[in-house]
C-alpha cells in the first residue's frame, strides 16, 4: 500500500514540485489550494499518471471550516497520513519599520499562526496511523539573515523554526520525525526572481555574484529533493529537529 502525503500550498511553487517529487516516489498525495481549477487540474493529471494516486480539495487553510473539511475528507478517503508538509508561507508585503501593526499581524498569520492551527488539526492523522511519520515544515534562511524581507516575515520565520524545534522533541516518542528545511532564493515559474531574471538580468546575475557564494540561483527541485530525503528515506530514521538551509551558502556570508 503506496504511503500517504497532504502538502499545504500544493497547486504552484515550492509546493508543487514537492508535491510531484513525493508522486514520482510512488507516494499517494492530497493536494490543497484556493483555486478549484488549478487543484483540479493538477489531481486529474497525477490521476492519469497512476490511477488513484492523488486526491485534492480546494480550501482557504485560513478558515476553521475548511481546515475541517479538509481533515474529514482525508480520513474519511485515506483514514491516516505518513507525512505532512506544512509548506504555505508568504514572504510580501512593507519591508522596515514603516510597516503598520495590521500589516505586521497579518504577515505573522499567514507565516506562523495560521501554521500552528494546521498543524493542530492534520496532525492527528499521523497519529492514527500508529506506526511512524514525518512532518516536514518550510521555512526561510529570513529566520536567521537579512535578506531584505519584511521583519514581521523573518520573525515569524524564526517562530515557525522554534515551534518544529519543540514538536520534534515531543512527537520523538511517538515516532513522528519532525524537521524544518529554510530555503534560500529560489526561482519559481512566474515568481519574483523569475520576473527580475526576465526584466532585469543585469540586476539579476550581479545579485547571484554577491549574495550565493555557489554561484546560481535555486531551483524547486532542490527543495523537493532534500524534502523528500528528509521525510521518505527508511534509512533517515534518526533524522530530528534538524534545521536545514538550502541556499547556495547565502547563511554562510557574514
Amino acid at each position: 500500500m503506496s504511503k500517504k502525503v497532504l502538502v499545504t500550498g500544493s497547486t504552484r511553487g515550492i509546493g508543487k514540485g514537492i508535491l510531484e517529487r513525493f508522486h514520482r516516489g510512488n507516494w499517494d498525495v492530497c493536494i490543497s489550494g484556493r483555486n478549484i481549477n488549478e487543484v483540479e487540474g493538477i489531481t486529474n493529471n497525477l490521476n492519469g499518471i497512476r490511477n488513484n494516486s492523488a486526491i485534492g480539495m480546494a480550501v482557504d487553510l485560513e478558515a476553521k471550516s475548511d481546515l475541517i473539511a479538509l481533515f474529514e475528507s482525508i480520513n474519511k478517503l485515506w483514514g491516516e497520513l505518513d507525512c505532512i508538509v506544512f509548506n504555505i508561507g508568504s514572504g510580501s508585503g512593507v519591508k522596515g519599520l514603516t510597516a503598520t501593526f495590521e500589516e505586521n499581524e497579518l504577515t505573522t498569520k499567514i507565516n506562523f499562526t495560521n501554521i500552528v492551527k494546521q498543524f493542530n488539526t492534520f496532525i492527528d492523522l499521523i497519529k492514527l496511523n500508529n506506526r511512524s511519520g514525518s512532518v516536514i515544515f518550510i521555512g526561510s534562511i529570513a529566520q536567521k539573515i537579512n535578506v531584505n524581507a519584511p521583519i514581521s516575515y523573518s520573525n515569524s520565520k524564526r517562530a515557525l523554526n522554534t515551534f518544529a524545534k519543540y514538536q520534534a522533541l515531543t512527537l520523538a516518542s511517538r515516532k513522528i520525525r519532525v524537521n524544518i528545511i529554510n530555503p534560500g532564493h529560489i526561482l519559481t515559474e512566474t515568481g519574483v526572481w523569475d520576473k527580475k531574471r526576465i526584466n532585469t538580468p543585469e540586476e539579476f546575475n550581479d545579485f547571484i555574484g554577491e549574495n550565493i557564494p555557489i554561484g546560481m540561483i535555486g531551483k524547486v527541485e532542490e527543495i523537493a529533493e532534500t524534502v523528500f530525503f528528509c521525510a521518505a528515506n527508511p534509512n533517515q530514521n534518526f533524522l530530528v529537529g534538524a534545521n536545514i538551509d538550502v541556499d547556495g551558502g547565502t547563511s554562510l556570508i557574514d
